[in-house]
């Protein structure tokens, strides 16, 4: 029996559809491009980076839209880049995983901060942007590090792992960006990173790290501007939020600045907002806002090692719990720490000015900490409204001050007090208070202990001292 023929018009649809090419007319229609019609099936990394790029690059030459990640598979992938004008849209379920293999990843991005004698070494990237504009990475799906793959020896408190680790997000000199609503979790080295970038809100993500992971940082803003950060969910091993302008910044020379962080839950093994310590030039006119920081090793922090400036940081309606974790990580449960220290000999310290602590309710297992080793480097810091508890529920060793990065002894045995203040000009308290849990240890000592601090105010302040006999005020 002799088949019908097909009429020449389907034979030639059936080619096409094989070649993917119905799939490509019909998302140039309706500007959405599903990653499985580009031949990603979740069973081979090379395939599916390949896959999910042709996507995202046939959206971008139709003049943008929407590439959709579907849910149902895993899709593990080496390093693909965001184009402008494209969506990138993780359904609920959907998961983007970084390869096992560091190979698998284009070296986009200098490691940031290098202080060593030899040449920094370039960092593989899963998700990577370019001098792009419009861009956009929507959820509510996943895009996870594989961080387990980087890890050679798993420890009580901080995992050993291998030199070069990937990246998880990095947009490079990027402008109109959004972020919203995914998660992005297992990262083997830093979270997300925006350096060089322009107007970028970042909204509702939830980023979850390992509190063993190091170098995991939640949102590293580094030399860019107008940035907004609202509603995320961030815990993290290393610093959840770090403004800086690092210094390995391949030509970027622009102000970190107009930063709105607001409405965010922290927990970290470090830092839960920090400024800093990396500013080589100028971070400015910033604020934070109504966020919870809990079970966090510090609170907030304004660090300056380097040349740069930070001015004009406004931290208010803030509460904090801190507490005392291993000294592999940065930090000895200070809710607030102001700190203005040169990373090495060589280093030449820029200043730290005009910074606002304004609301805040405190309860840490050490105190809050304005210090420099001379003067001329911290200038104009006001407490107004802020209460300080110092609890001792940790098992780990106190009575110490962390002044690191530093040359030399980076954790010295410095008392701990309600405020520690020394060689900062103009530091205000007004209205601020400090109290003490039961059974204080021997360390613990006075609610101010303030040296060679000229113009400091501290009419503000009520509070006894921790013990019996001991000033409530000590200051030279």
């Amino acid at each position: 029996m002799r088949l019908p023929t097909l009429p020449r018009t389907c034979v030639l649809i059936a080619a096409l559809a094989a070649l993917g090419v119905v799939a490509s007319l019909s998302a140039a229609t309706s500007g959405v491009f599903s990653v499985a019609d580009y031949g990603a099936t979740g069973r081979d990394i090379a395939t599916d980076t390949a896959a999910i790029q042709r996507a995202i690059d046939a959206c971008s030459a139709h003049g943008g839209g929407r590439v959709v990640v579907p849910s149902g598979a895993t899709y593990t992938i080496g390093s693909i880049v965001l184009k402008s004008h494209v969506e990138l849209h993780l359904e609920r379920g959907a998961l983007l995983k970084g390869s096992p293999h560091h190979g698998d990843f284009t070296r986009f991005a200098l490691q940031p901060v290098d202080m060593g004698p030899t040449s920094p070494p370039r960092m593989g990237v899963v998700v990577y942007a370019d001098k792009a504009d419009d861009i956009a990475v929507t959820g509510p799906g996943r895009i996870d590090g594989n961080e387990m793959a980087y890890v050679t020896k798993v420890g009580p408190y901080i995992y050993t792992c291998v030199d070069q680790r990937p990246f998880l997000v990095v947009l490079r000199e990027c402008t109109h960006v959004l972020l919203r609503d995914f998660t992005l979790s297992n990262s083997a080295f830093w979270t997300l990173r925006l350096i060089g970038c322009d107007d970028a809100n970042i909204d509702g993500l939830r980023i979850d790290g390992d509190l063993l992971m190091p170098n995991n940082d939640g949102i590293d803003i580094d030399w860019s501007s107008n940035v907004r950060i609202h509603g995320c969910d961030i815990s993290t091993g290393d610093d959840c939020i770090s403004l800086k302008t690092a210094p390995l910044s391949e030509g970027i020379s622009r102000p970190c600045e107009n930063v709105v962080i607001t409405g965010c839950t922290l927990r970290s093994r470090s830092s839960g907002v920090v400024m800093g310590c990396d500013v080589s030039g100028s971070v400015r006119d910033v604020v934070v806002s109504d966020c919870v920081i809990k079970d966090s090793h510090r609170g907030v922090s304004v660090r300056l090692s380097l040349g740069g400036t930070i001015e004009r940081v406004l931290f208010q309606n803030l509460v904090i719990e801190t507490r005392i974790f291993d000294s592999m990580w940065w930090g000895r449960g200070e809710p607030i720490q102001v700190l203005a220290l040169p990373w090495n000999e060589k280093t030449k310290l820029g200043v730290i000015r005009d910074i606002r602590f304004s609301n805040l309710i405190c309860t840490s297992e050490n105190g809050a900490m304005v210090y420099a080793d001379e003067p001329g480097h911290i200038e104009n810091v006001s407490f107004d409204h802020v209460s300080i508890r110092i609890v001792r529920p940790a098992s780990f060793p106190g009575g110490q001050q962390d002044l690191r990065p530093r040359d030399g002894d980076g954790l010295p045995k410095i008392a701990t007090n309600g405020f520690l203040v020394r060689h900062a000009s103009g530091v205000t308290l007004r209205d601020c208070s400090v109290a003490w849990g039961p059974n204080p240890p021997d360390y613990f000592e006075h609610a101010l202990d303030a040296e060679a601090s000229p113009g400091l105010d501290d009419s503000g302040l009520a509070g006894e001292a921790a013990h019996p006999g001991t000033p409530a005020k000590r200051i030279h």
